[in-house]
Formats: C-alpha cells, structure tokens, sequence
C-alpha cells in the first residue's frame, strides 16, 4: 500500500476490504483485550510507544505540539550528509511527520499546527544542505506541508489577506524552492 504521494506505507493491508474487516474485528474486542494488544505493540515497536504518548497529550495542544517540536529539533541539529541511496528513507522519515501533524493536530488545533507546519518549512535552510533530492523525495514533504498549512490557516478562520501575508513571509525566505507550494495555494 502506498500514501497518495507514492510512499510505501508499512500497513500490510492490501485492500480498504481488509481494513474494514479488521476494524469490525477489532470493534467486538474488549477494551482490556485492546488496551493490553497496544501495550504488547509499544513494548516491541517505539513508533507504537511515541503514538500513544501523544495519545495521552491530545487534550493539551501545547505538550502535543512539544512532541513534535522536539523531532523538528533533531532534524535541524543533525549535521549527517544523506546521500542518494538514504534519500528516500529520509523523505518518508519526514512524510510520516507531516501526517502525523496531519491526523494528530489539525483537526483539533488548526493554528498549532499551522506553528508546526511553518517550523518544518523552516528546516529547508538545513535539509537541503545535506540531502542529494535529485529524485524529489524529501521536496515532496516540503510540497505537502506547504499545502497543509494553506489547509490549517483556513481551518483556523485566518482571512485571505492575513493567510496571503503570512504565506508570503515564508515565501521570502525560501532560498530552494521548497515553500513554491504556499504561492501555488494562495486564493488570489
């Protein structure tokens, strides 16, 4: 299975039949059944671990959103070269993030993760310093969180001129190219 942008996903679901025969599945189960089966998973599986500890911070937007500013923290202050062959596991290292904003904040706290998206925009001026991106793995990150803010600001009732102003603040200083998706967005 793969995300909209060709990513392999690792679901091995092969269909949304089976997905929804195991969403019925799992709906008869017991939530004691249910809670010890995630417990099980977060022990093995540290993506499991880091998605339920968010879990329990999806009331509290700022401590959520400290989750994710922390990743962002370490992509910046990581100063490894990415080359050719590790691009494309990096580029889904960061789509994984940009869904996880996705499904985990926005709906709930538009401008957090409008602040998130915004930040993850910043990470260009050291990304592309370290990534050989010939193939458009990573950019396609950057593209997505681009059209995800545009997303955010108007879940958060931002007016046109107020997300057109913000937009093309970020567009000043985007020496790469990876922020042309803002101006692309833009309701002119």
């Amino acid at each position: 299975m793969t995300t909209g942008r060709g990513v392999p996903q690792n679901v091995p679901m092969d269909c949304i039949g089976d997905r929804e025969r195991m969403a019925g599945f799992l709906a008869s189960q017991g939530v004691p059944m249910l809670a010890q089966v995630l417990i099980e998973l977060a022990e093995d599986h540290e993506p499991v671990y880091q998605r339920l500890k968010r879990l329990r911070l999806s009331d509290d937007p700022v401590a959520l959103s400290e989750e994710f500013t922390q990743h962002l923290q370490r992509w910046e202050t990581d100063d490894r070269w990415v080359r050719y062959q590790g691009v494309a596991a990096f580029g889904q290292e960061l789509d994984v993030w940009v869904a996880q904003v996705q499904r985990e904040v926005l709906p709930r706290f538009p401008l957090e993760a409008m602040r998130l998206f915004a930040a993850f925009l910043e990470l260009d001026k050291v990304v592309f310093e370290r990534v050989d991106d010939d193939g458009g793995h990573v950019g396609g990150a950057f593209e997505l969180a681009c059209r995800l803010w545009l997303t955010a600001a108007v879940a958060a009732g931002l007016s046109a001129a107020d997300i057109a102003d913000r937009a093309f603040a970020m567009l000043s200083a985007d020496h790469y190219g990876a922020r042309a998706a803002l101006d692309r967005g833009l309701v002119r």
